[in-house]
């Protein structure tokens, strides 16, 4: 399974909007349900911070905050299937925050979205969170990254 993190220029979680990080962080999950294991599988540019567009910018769109008129807006819906480009074969997306276009975007597509909580700072502990609070895992012995 593929797992997409967002983050942010330092490479640590991004906590805000996922429409809004800098990059995101794909990992590769394999294993069985008592010895899984996880590697780093690429590092791709979210395309809003490529073509510098109004999502990585507006601070609206960084807390999830969309006003109303545009939240409903048919162009702004569909800018979040951007993301798609860059997380499109993923299965999960780990995030903080996400706004109902987030979700309905993901979901249209069958990427689940596991929440993270806020203390959450490397994506070594966003994969671990993930993995401990799913029921991927069954009577869990290993988690450990791919040597």
């Amino acid at each position: 399974m593929m797992v997409a993190i967002p983050m942010d220029a330092m490479k640590r979680v991004y906590h805000q909007n996922p429409c809004s990080a800098t990059m995101f962080a794909v990992y590769e999950v394999l294993g069985e349900r008592k010895d899984i294991r996880y590697r780093h599988h690429a590092t791709r540019l979210n395309p809003w911070e490529k073509y510098e567009g109004q999502m990585v910018r507006d601070p609206k769109m960084k807390a999830c905050e969309c006003e109303c008129d545009i939240a409903q807006d048919p162009h702004h819906i569909s800018e979040h299937y951007a993301l798609l480009e860059v997380i499109g074969k993923c299965d999960y997306l780990l995030v903080d925050q996400y706004c109902l276009n987030t979700l309905f975007a993901m979901k249209n597509v069958g990427i689940k979205i596991h929440k993270l909580p806020p203390f959450v700072k490397t994506a070594e502990e966003a994969i671990n969170h993930f993995l401990i609070g799913t029921e991927i895992t069954n009577s869990l012995q290993y988690i450990h990254p791919v040597a």
